[in-house]
């Protein structure tokens, strides 16, 4: 049994409860190394003090074969029901717990239905716990994905103009990313020219990009589950005088925040002290989000570098730093790296230059 579910195991234990629910494809692929993350969510891994088995529909059988041993594995035929197959399993036991940021209503009230009679515990956040310290080995694909991430922002950069749209080029980030050797996008690409640079998570148009305009590019790729993320502001023509100032600011703020973030650092007091140095521009309440968030195999993990954060940074952490200004009418900029604590250090693992970047045409 692999150590990762004897960790769970133990706090399965620790909690007093019976078994537990596991239905996060995240989570699930982060204890058995069985990749499913088809919206349906037609896993169930059940994880007992002694013993786990993944629950599954026969439509997943080739996927699963050779994954997981056959020992652990549970095929429902079609027509019949997986939360039925699950009940079985926990027929003699008392208190299930279910992760509780990913249950749907629904789902509950399905297995208070076919677990009549058992307590359904809600656990909040075990396995993410587990999961925001990565071993060298997830490092070393995070890596792959920053580099995957890097060499994309390089030749996207070559496509940049006026004219194209910003459509055009979330697409061309795909394109490159899987021919790199990606599986896809980590996220969905945020492309934004202009004024629309300054909303954080602008989801793109056809609009053309025209000279004179701030370009914030947000990417990341996703490598073996892995993920990655980086973000540059680049500068159509010439930059303004404003924009330069305001560059400089996040830019001066992003590598103060760096050198802060070493082990046994507050995450939360980083942000904090990010917010502090906008202020002393006058430019704080601009900076409209947290200065950054744990990677792996989600885009989104622990740690939060936020007013939310708990904790110290230990070795082993993956997260990003990535200060902004956004002003509303004008435009935004972001700078933001991807970082992992390894030797009781801050490595920088996006290695794109930072300096300004004015596209001449």
């Amino acid at each position: 049994m692999n150590d990762r579910i004897k960790e769970l195991q133990k706090f399965i234990g620790s909690e007093k409860l019976d078994a537990m629910i596991v239905t996060d494809p995240a989570n699930i692929f982060y204890l058995t190394g069985m990749s499913n993350f088809d919206p349906q969510k037609g896993f169930f891994l059940l994880i007992f003090q002694n013993k786990w088995r993944l629950i599954s529909s026969l439509f997943y059988q080739k996927r699963i074969h050779g994954v997981i041993p056959n020992a652990n594995a549970v095929y429902v035929p079609r027509g019949e029901s997986i939360s039925g197959y699950m009940a079985k399993e926990f027929a003699d036991l008392a208190a299930i717990g279910f992760e509780r940021e990913d249950l749907s209503f629904a789902r509950y009230e399905l297995f208070k239905k076919v677990l009549r009679g058992k307590k359904l515990i809600p656990v909040s956040g075990a396995i993410e716990k587990f999961r925001q310290i990565k071993t060298d080995d997830e490092i070393s694909l995070i890596k792959k994905a920053a580099a995957i991430t890097d060499k994309t922002f390089a030749q996207l950069l070559k496509s940049i103009k006026p004219g194209v749209t910003e459509m055009f080029l979330k697409r061309k980030i795909l394109e490159i990313m899987q021919d790199s050797g990606a599986q896809g996008c980590s996220f969905d690409p945020i492309v934004a020219g202009g004024k629309d640079s300054a909303d954080p998570h602008y989801e793109g148009s056809n609009k053309k990009l025209k000279t004179g305009e701030m370009i914030v590019i947000d990417l990341g790729a996703r490598y073996k589950n892995y993920c990655a993320d980086m973000t540059r502001t680049v500068f159509l023509g010439k930059a303004a005088a404003k924009y330069k100032n305001l560059y400089n600011i996040v830019l001066e703020t992003q590598e103060k925040s760096l050198e802060e973030c070493k082990p046994g650092a507050s995450p939360k007091q980083v942000f904090d002290n990010c917010v502090e140095n906008f202020k002393k521009y006058g430019e704080d309440r601009f900076f409209t989000h947290g200065l950054g968030h744990g990677v792996g195999i989600d885009i989104h993990e622990l740690p939060n570098l936020s007013p939310a954060g708990t904790g110290g940074f230990e070795n082993g952490m993956v997260f990003t730093v990535e200060p902004g200004l956004y002003h509303l009418g004008w435009g935004g900029i972001r700078v933001e790296d991807l970082c992992a604590i390894q030797n009781g250090k801050c490595a920088i693992l996006s290695k794109t230059e930072k300096n300004l970047i004015e596209i001449r045409i």
